[in-house]
This record gives structure tokens, sequence and C-alpha cells, in this order.
């Protein structure tokens, strides 16, 4: 029944809304309050990573990275440069280990990884007991090899056997509540998603619990009390309960600009949060008033090399986002770099 539920719910959102363009919350907090291992890190060390980068990434951009092609060899040879290597490995790690797993026939259940204390790669087996101690040890060393092949030293490995949930007969009663909620929620959604080019949707949402239909359009459409009756005899159309229409104006340049910064500081923060050697433990964003990226660190702002490390940090992610790959997508915006301590003081 849940797997019933799942296609259902896949179902919705392929023939539903793939027209309808979904705005995300304008300031989203990503592992803000991650707490993390201090990691020890020669001064030098760090130093020499980090000088390395901004005095000789410079010339293997004039080299190779405005070439049309790239030889293997020298795509590596890039890929050992802190955070540069990320030009050439922009997928994320989870999805990488997911599809090597796969690729090399392995029963797999899921992928992901937890920031929760620690940062950690956890992989779901998905078989009988037998099963899952035959492969447990090839499937951690295949994990472990693509994390080695990034230079990810700050990832931990752990592999389980997926428990399969067994529902009871309130759970079963429950999954038939919601599959038939959900399938109403479908035809009310699909009949007001005709209405988009009309009313120039933007984004549309329902929350069958608080019976609340929220409707996000252009800040410049004016009818909204027109589309509010019409949203209203569709809902009638369909069920006898009562629902509240919520019609949001929003930004549409500064919702483009969230989602752009947002997408930024995935790619920025994979090889930030993936080695040791820079310390970061968390990340957030902000496009209001203006763009912010923010990195957490495992750094205390007393700690002797704090101020020195976040300098250098910092230069490391400008010189990245000013490369012809990240300019396309900042697009000449403004923005600022804050780098934070454990202790939540601006370091820079």
């Amino acid at each position: 029944m849940e797997d019933k539920l799942k296609k259902l719910r896949d179902s919705m959102t392929s023939t539903v809304l793939s027209d309808v363009t979904f705005d995300q919350n304008l300031e989203r907090k990503i592992h803000e309050r991650i707490e993390k291992r201090s990691f020890t890190s020669k001064k030098n060390l760090l130093g020499e990573r980090l000088m390395y980068i901004t005095a000789a990434a410079v010339l293997l951009f004039a080299l190779f990275i405005g070439s049309a092609f790239v030889s293997p060899a020298m795509a590596k040879m890039a890929a050992k440069i802190p955070y540069l290597g990320q030009y050439f490995e922009s997928e994320n790690i989870g999805y990488v280990i997911h599809e090597k797993l796969k690729e090399e026939g392995y029963h797999i259940n899921g992928v992901g990884a937890s920031y929760q204390g620690k940062k950690e790669i956890f992989i779901d087996i998905q078989g009988d007991d037998q099963y899952f101690e035959k492969v447990k040890s090839e499937v951690e060393s295949v994990a472990a090899e693509i994390l080695k092949s990034r230079d990810y030293d700050a990832y931990s490995i752990k592999v389980d056997k997926y428990q399969e949930r067994i529902l009871s007969e309130e759970d079963k009663k429950f999954m038939e509540k919601q599959e038939k909620q959900a399938e109403q929620d479908e035809k009310i959604l699909t009949a007001i998603n005709e209405m988009r080019e009309e009313y120039h949707l933007e984004g549309l949402g329902i929350d069958p619990n608080k019976k609340i239909i929220e409707i996000e359009v252009p800040d410049t459409v004016e009818r909204t009390d027109e589309m509010k009756q019409k949203v209203q005899q569709i809902v009638s159309a369909h069920t006898n309960e009562s629902y509240t229409i919520k019609i949001k104006k929003i930004n549409i340049k500064k919702r483009d600009q969230d989602w752009r910064w947002g997408e930024i500081l995935t790619i920025v923060g994979e090889d930030l949060m993936g080695k040791k050697v820079y310390k970061v433990t968390g990340l957030a964003y902000s496009v209001y008033p203006s763009p912010e990226i923010i990195f957490k660190t495992s750094l205390k702002s007393t700690d002797p090399d704090a101020k020195e490390h976040a300098e250098q940090l910092e230069k490391v992610i400008e010189d990245y986002l000013k490369t012809d790959e990240m300019k396309e997508m900042v697009k000449g915006d403004s923005y600022t770099i804050t780098i934070r301590s454990k202790d939540k003081k601006k370091l820079n």
C-alpha cells in the first residue's frame, strides 16, 4: 500500500504539476545548527593548500579550463586542487554512490548523508540477513573508493540492513485514508492547474489537514478575488469540506534569484563539506535584502588561527564564484560571503 501511495503522489507531481513552478522559502538555513567534531590540521598545511588554490589555480585555468576538451589526466590534476575539483565533479556525492552501487548490481534501498553530530554517508541494503552479511563490506569499499577519489575525508560510512516497516491494522486504515485524500487532492489540483495560463499561476499547494489551498502568482496580477471564487467553485465540485484559499503574490525576479543562490550554495558546499581541511560544518543563505552565503565552521572565535582560516576560506570561495561557470549563475549580483565560528561569531 505504501508503494501504491508513493506511485500516486509521483503521478500527481508528473501529471498535475509538471508545468507549475514551485517557489521555495526565501531564506533557507541548511544545516545551520549542525554540530561537528573538531578536526585537527596543521596550520602550515592548510596555508599551503589554500595558497596553492589562489596562486597556481589561475595558471591551471589558463591552461585547460578555457579549452573545449579536457583530457582525463588534466581533469584528475584539477580535481586534486581543493574546491576547484568541483568544476569537474558537480554531482551530489550521495547520488554518485547510489548510482555506482546500482550499476554494480547491489540491492540498495537508499543512500543519504547525515550531518547531525558528524558527517556520515549512510547506505541501506535491501535483502535477507545472508545477503546483507555477504555484500556489506563490498558496499562499504565501493563508497569509500568514491569518497577517496574526491578527497572527501570528512565523512564516515554506515551500512545498515533495510528494515521494512510492518503495518498494523491501524496503520493500514490510516494509509487507506491518506490514499483517498491524495486522490481527491489530485483532482482538485488538476482542475486548478487548468487556470495556470489565465491567471499566471507560479505555485500551487494544498494542505489537506489544515484545509488550505495556497496559490502563488506574480505581484503584478490583479484579479485575485475572481481567482478565489473560481477555485472555491472547483473545491465545491469535488468535496463538501470547506477550504481556505490563500493567494500569495511573489516577486518573480527575487524568486528566481533565490533559486539561483540556493543552487550556487549547493555546488559550493559539496567540496567544502566533504573535506576536513576547510572545517566547514554548515551552510545557509538569504537573498534579502541582497544575496548572502554563510559558512559555519568548527573553529571557535577564540582559536588563534580562526581569523586567518576564515580569510583563506573566503578567498577560495570568492575565486570560485569568479570562474566563468559560476559567473553565469551569479549574473552580476552583489553578494556577501560570511564565515562563522562554532560559537556563531563572524570571523571575516
